[in-house]
């Protein structure tokens, strides 16, 4: 009898192994939701080391060709920006059109004079098998982004994405061609970079052309055409800085040359601001797609960054956009504002913006000074320093929009609505303010 109890003890119960299993499934659900918990923390890791890697890199450049600007107090404009798809602007022909899905607002082209400290240095032309150096530390630089294939070109959908191209001219061809256009003039209306950057052919270095050494070669530096095979030169893959950018904001950051106060009769700040305080100059984008900016449409917009202010504009709103605005009646901020685009340019611009040393030219041409009919009309403004905005994707959201891309057969998806989801789900925005060292700043 005692060895027959014995072996019946040897067993579990059927409430014991339930007991056990109950437990062991806990302990594995536990595992699977800490492990599952630990994938995904890591790939929000790598995701956002790989963004702030793209950015990082697309800002040191764009921080260091800020900071070494060239903008002469000559009365020439050494900088400007130009809006993709700007190509009813009094003045501008050639200008890209819209990339992709992107708004017009959020890709704009910006050329520049700069010192950058990774300028070509030497010619890629060699005398007797010696490298020559290059002369000069001031190049002609220029950022914008594209869609295309970094590794062909253009390169199938699947293959096509968004990225930040910054092209720098080496300094003895700026001092050659670039230069000599932005110092000569013509009839009362100054030249500036967007005259260099467009239009004929340029010369630009291949250093790969032959074993015995590269050459230089004509190049198209920028043009509408981004289907062009070969691409512009801006858009070349050795300009491939940032990939994944599907968005580049910039605020000009500027003082005034007008006082608070003055004499009766004579241009002052109707809000009374101080000569030196910082006030903004934006890319307004206007209208639900932009269109209206394109367009030159009056903006409708108030409070914010976004305040334009006009004489239409009751006084009751002023306290909507304190940084600016335009009374209805007394001295004007600027000269009158032009007729031929039917908009005040007041702190803002939606096409163009040219940059001076002590003022600035936002989009096109007025006709406020009779008999000088080019005249331009003009924001008093010297610019102190640009707050850089990025938005990236992260790689799964590219290869889900490139996925969409080649789905759909076309760079463009069908449904803006589609983008504007992975960019909101998938984006990741960085910012950095940049002084002008170079203007005072």
């Amino acid at each position: 009898m005692s060895k027959l109890r014995n072996a019946a003890r040897r067993g579990f119960t059927l409430i014991e192994v339930l007991v056990a299993t109950a437990i062991m499934i806990v302990i594995v659900l536990a595992v699977v939701t800490i492990a599952t918990d630990t994938f995904k923390a890591y790939d929000r890791a790598v995701s956002d080391l790989s963004t702030q890697s793209e950015a990082r890199g697309v800002l040191d450049a764009m921080e260091n060709d800020f900071q070494t600007a060239v903008i002469r107090p000559d009365g020439r404009c050494w900088m400007e920006v130009v809006v993709p798809g700007a190509a009813a602007v009094p003045g501008l022909t050639g200008v890209p059109p819209v990339v992709g899905n992107l708004r017009p607002a959020d890709h704009p082209i910006v050329m520049l004079f700069s010192s950058p400290s990774d300028r070509p240095r030497w010619s890629p032309e060699r005398a007797g098998g010696v490298r020559v150096p290059l002369r000069g530390d001031v190049c002609a630089v220029a950022y914008r982004i594209g869609q295309r294939s970094p590794f062909d070109m253009p390169g199938e959908l699947i293959q096509q994405i968004y990225g930040v191209y910054r092209t720098v001219i080496d300094p003895e061809s700026t001092f050659r061609e670039a230069v000599p256009v932005i110092m000569s003039h013509l009839p009362d209306t100054p030249r500036q970079p967007w005259d260099y950057w467009t239009g004929a052919a340029r010369r630009v270095p291949n250093y790969a052309f032959s074993d015995a050494g590269g050459a230089f070669e004509n190049k198209v530096l920028m043009n509408a055409s981004v289907t062009a095979t070969p691409p512009c030169w801006t858009l070349d893959d050795q300009n491939f800085i940032g990939s994944n950018v599907v968005s580049m904001n910039l605020i000009f950051w500027c003082t005034s040359s007008l006082p608070a106060q003055g004499a009766a009769g004579t241009m002052t700040d109707p809000a009374m601001r101080h000569p030196q305080m910082l006030r903004p100059v934006i890319l307004a984008g206007i209208g639900a797609d932009d269109s209206a900016a394109m367009k030159f449409g009056t903006p409708a917009v108030t409070g914010g960054y976004m305040g334009a202010f006009r004489t239409a504009i009751s006084g009751t709103t002023v306290a909507a956009a304190p940084v600016r605005f335009a009374p209805p009646a007394g001295p004007p901020v600027v000269p009158a504002p032009t007729t031929v685009v039917g908009r005040h340019p007041y702190d803002h611009f939606g096409s163009r913006l040219r940059v001076f040393a002590d003022r600035m030219y936002p989009d096109g041409l007025g006709t406020n000074s009779p008999p000088q009919a080019s005249k331009l009309t003009y924001l008093p403004y010297s610019l102190r320093g640009i707050e850089i905005s990025l938005t990236v994707l992260t790689p799964e959201g590219s290869k889900e929009l490139r996925a969409l891309q080649h789905l759909g057969g076309n760079a463009r998806l069908a449904n803006n609505g589609d983008f504007r989801r992975i960019v909101y789900q998938h984006g990741r925005s960085y910012t950095r303010y940049v002084r002008l060292l170079g203007n005072g700043g």
